[in-house]
């Protein structure tokens, strides 16, 4: 048995073991073992970061609960301020970082701050994953317009393959033509949002009606006038 061998005969039986299979198998074992410790390593490592980022998160959240239609109070601002930028610096590549640098942009728009709140969700919107992207895009779409950019509101919605979100994008639009001034295409904006409503959201469908009936009458009678000028210019 090899417990009982002496540590002249192990070490003479390891160099004919040596020379038989060459230096090269002793690597690949070497770097099998230590591929698997850290591999372990690796993922133990990322389950702490996990963990530590979501107890993170968990306290940026609470910080940041306000009743609705409240605003932060300063102390609790620069408390969420501190945890926010602490998940962008220490765990930039989780989704908790991006879901904190959307909570400082919601932050900046309440401080009338609408550069740095773009700012934010560009930092946000980077690397992150189709669906989150659909919403930054749409909220970066939204305050392009409050700073009266409305063309370019429109273009960055337009042509989306929004998928779950496309009546969102289509409303968003509608809204831009309406503060443009353009009824008709804020009227058919909004109806093709009314038709690409997946979700069983009364609420929202009645908010989208209700601006659609607020256009239709212009929209409704610039439709009509044109029908006419088609016929009177067939006639």
């Amino acid at each position: 048995m090899a417990e009982h061998l002496s540590e002249e005969e192990q070490l003479e039986s390891f160099k004919r073991w040596l020379k038989e299979n060459g230096l090269s198998t002793v690597i690949v074992l070497v770097l099998a073992v230590g591929g698997y410790f850290g591999w372990d390593l690796w993922k133990g490592h990322r389950q702490a970061q996990a963990e530590a980022s979501a107890i993170l998160y968990q306290q940026m959240m609470e910080a940041a609960f306000v009743k609705p239609g409240e605003l932060l109070d300063i102390a609790h601002r620069e408390q969420v301020t501190v945890l926010a930028e602490q998940l962008k610096d220490d765990y930039s590549g989780s989704q908790y970082a991006r879901y904190a640098a959307m909570l400082l942009a919601k932050l900046d728009v309440e401080n009338n701050d609408l550069e740095a709140a773009l700012d934010e969700l560009q930092w946000a919107e980077d690397g992150a994953d189709e669906g989150l992207s659909l919403i930054i895009k749409l909220r970066q779409a939204r305050l392009e317009a409050a700073r009266g950019n409305l063309d370019q509101a429109i273009d960055m919605l337009a042509g989306v393959e929004a998928k779950t979100m496309a009546s969102a994008y289509a409303e968003a639009i509608g809204d831009f033509q309406q503060m443009k001034g353009d009824k008709q295409a804020a009227y058919k904006a909004y109806k093709e949002a009314l038709q690409s409503l997946v979700l069983n959201d009364n609420q929202t469908r009645t908010i989208i009606e209700l601006k659609l009936n607020h256009v239709a009458p212009v929209a409704e009678a610039a439709e009509t006038a044109v029908e006419q000028q088609k016929e009177e210019d067939a006639s």
